[in-house]
């Protein structure tokens, strides 16, 4: 969102536009939503809260199986492309909810909540990033489930490349990366070529360490249930690439 004293942008109001659909390549979805099934014990009548539910990766599939859930995105095009395809799969109740993560609409509502696949750190303050946390925390009944999905720092440090490209659909992604030491945080310029010409994006999020990540969970109103390091659940050391920390609200 603009900041408007300083007319300021910010790098996620463009990058989660058209292009972001051939930036994300994801093959593991359904793992990835079995396991919010499996860890949450989800069944009908339950209701879910997806925040930064994008173009509903996780959400559509969840309605699908008779999951009462919500999902909230601060991108009105991610939130068409949910709404479109909740359409196409015959689900006309459409909860979806244009918002700040900082200030989620929501009271002592939900029985669950995720946030997935890095769509934690955005901000620049650190204590922008924590009222996202507490936003969440309210949202929960008292006992309610939270789970995190973030990219494990340490597996990032160890493994990354500076550049990297691929394609998909038409288009060709070049990507090149730099780790923020002083301010932790990955910095991705990522270009993307395709017959209509070169578009340029910037990706930016802070990577927290478990432990930085727990102080604010708990600080945040939550206590850490457990943390594994993918989506089989796997043991959370330096070898696995994903941080899925389970909490509760007090």
């Amino acid at each position: 969102m603009n900041d408007k004293k300083t007319g300021i942008s910010y790098w996620y109001e463009n990058y989660f536009g058209p292009d972001y659909l051939k930036i994300d390549i994801q093959k593991n979805t359904k793992k990835e939503v079995s396991f919010i099934r499996s860890i949450f014990k989800l069944n009908r009548g339950t209701k879910l809260l997806d925040v930064a539910c994008g173009y509903g990766r996780h959400l559509v599939p969840l309605i699908e199986s008779g999951i009462d859930v919500v999902g909230c995105d601060l991108s009105q095009f991610m939130l068409k492309k949910s709404a479109t395809r909740l359409k196409e799969n015959g689900k006309k109740k459409q909860k979806l909810i244009l918002c700040d993560n900082r200030a989620l609409p929501f009271r002592h509502t939900f029985d669950f909540a995720c946030n997935m696949f890095n769509s934690f750190g955005y901000f620049e303050r650190e204590d922008d990033n924590f009222k996202v946390l507490k936003s969440i925390a309210q949202a929960l009944k008292p006992g309610g489930l939270f789970l995190l999905d973030l990219l494990n720092r340490d597996f990032f440090l160890h493994s990354f490349h500076q550049k990297d490209w691929f394609e998909n659909n038409g288009a060709f992604i070049l990507e090149k990366k730099w780790f923020d030491s002083v301010n932790n945080r990955s910095e991705i310029d990522v270009t993307v070529l395709d017959k209509h010409g070169k578009r340029m994006y910037h990706h930016s999020i802070r990577l927290y360490s478990y432990t930085e990540l727990t102080m604010l969970l708990e600080a945040a109103g939550f206590t850490i249930l457990s943390v594994f390091g993918g989506f089989n659940g796997e043991d959370f050391d330096w070898f696995h690439d994903r941080m899925l920390i389970l909490s509760q609200s007090i």
